[in-house]
C-alpha cells in the first residue's frame, strides 16, 4: 500500500506523465504544461486558436483526473449538446481504441439524444450538459465550459457554477481522525477562442488575469495563436499564408479566431 500511495501521489502531481505512462498518449510540450496547470489550478482560461485541439485535451485531463480521483463528476458544458459531446467522442473513438488501461477502467459508456456519459469503475463519471435550465440539477465538482463565449453569462452564475459548492468527498474523510483533512477545491475551466472586447467572456478573461498575477490564488489564463499551432507541426504554414492572401480575407475574424487577439468591434464598424 505504501507503494500504492507512493506512485498516487507522484502521478497526481504529475498527470502529465500518467497520460504518457498509463494511457498511452504523446502530448506535445504546450498540451504538457496545459495539463499540468489544469490539475494544479481551480479556475483556468484557456484562449486557443480553432483547431488547436481543446476537445482533445479537456478529453485527456478529464480521463487521468477521473482514474486518479475516483468519485469525481466531472461535467463538460456547452451552448449545444452536440458540441458538449464532442468530448466524450474523443474519449470513445480517439483515446479508448488505443489505450486497453483506458478501457479497462470505464464501466459504460453512453451517447444518445438524452443522456452523454462515461461511467468509471472507481465511480468517477465524466458527462455534458447543456448550458441551461436542464442542467440545473446536475452536481458536478469538475466544471468545464467548452467555447464559454457562446454561452449567456446568467446561466452561468446562476444555475451550473452554483453546484460546484460540494467537493468531492472520499471514503475516509468519514473517519473522525479525518475530521480536519483539508478538502479539496472544485475546478472551474473556461476555454474558447478570442472575441469582441465589449463580451462578458473579455471582462472574465481580464478578472482571470488580475487573479493569475495574484500567487496566493491558483489562477491560470494563457492564449495560444496560430503560430505555435504550425510549431508543434498541427497546422500547415502555406494553408495559413494561402488563407490570408485570398481577396476576401477578413482580418479581423482571422485575429480573433487564429491570433487570440480580442477586437474592439467589426469589420465594416462606423467610428
Amino acid at each position: 500500500m505504501n507503494a500504492v500511495s507512493n506512485i498516487a501521489a507522484y502521478y497526481r502531481a504529475n498527470i502529465h506523465r500518467f497520460a504518457r505512462d498509463y494511457i498511452g498518449v504523446k502530448l506535445k510540450l504546450f498540451q504538457k504544461i496545459l495539463m499540468y496547470y489544469m490539475s494544479t489550478s481551480t479556475n483556468f482560461l484557456f484562449i486557443a486558436r480553432r483547431g488547436l485541439g481543446k476537445s482533445f485535451i479537456i478529453a485527456v485531463f478529464a480521463v487521468c483526473w477521473a482514474i486518479l480521483y475516483p468519485g469525481t463528476i466531472i461535467v463538460v458544458a456547452s451552448k449545444t449538446i452536440k458540441q458538449a459531446a464532442g468530448v466524450l467522442e474523443k474519449i470513445t473513438k480517439i483515446l479508448m481504441p488505443h489505450s486497453p488501461n483506458l478501457r479497462m477502467e470505464i464501466k459504460s459508456v453512453v451517447m444518445n439524444q438524452t443522456k452523454n456519459e462515461i461511467e468509471f469503475w472507481n465511480h468517477s463519471i465524466i458527462k455534458v450538459a447543456t448550458a441551461n435550465e436542464n442542467s440545473r440539477y446536475m452536481r458536478r465538482h469538475i466544471l468545464i465550459y467548452d467555447e464559454f463565449r457562446l454561452i449567456d453569462l446568467n446561466t452561468i452564475t446562476t444555475i451550473l457554477k452554483k453546484f460546484l459548492s460540494t467537493p468531492r468527498q472520499p471514503g475516509f474523510l468519514s473517519k473522525p481522525e479525518y475530521k480536519d483533512y483539508p478538502r479539496e477545491r472544485n475546478k472551474e475551466f473556461f476555454l474558447s477562442s478570442a472575441w469582441f472586447v465589449s463580451h462578458w467572456s473579455y471582462k472574465r478573461m481580464l478578472s482571470y488575469t488580475n487573479n493569475f498575477l495574484d500567487t496566493s490564488k491558483k489562477y491560470f489564463v494563457c492564449g495560444l495563436p496560430y503560430q505555435l499551432s504550425i510549431e508543434a507541426g498541427l497546422l500547415d504554414k502555406e494553408q495559413v499564408r494561402d488563407e490570408m492572401s485570398e481577396s476576401d480575407f477578413n482580418e479581423i475574424t482571422f485575429d480573433m479566431e487564429m491570433s487570440c487577439i480580442w477586437q474592439g468591434s467589426a469589420v465594416g464598424a462606423l467610428f
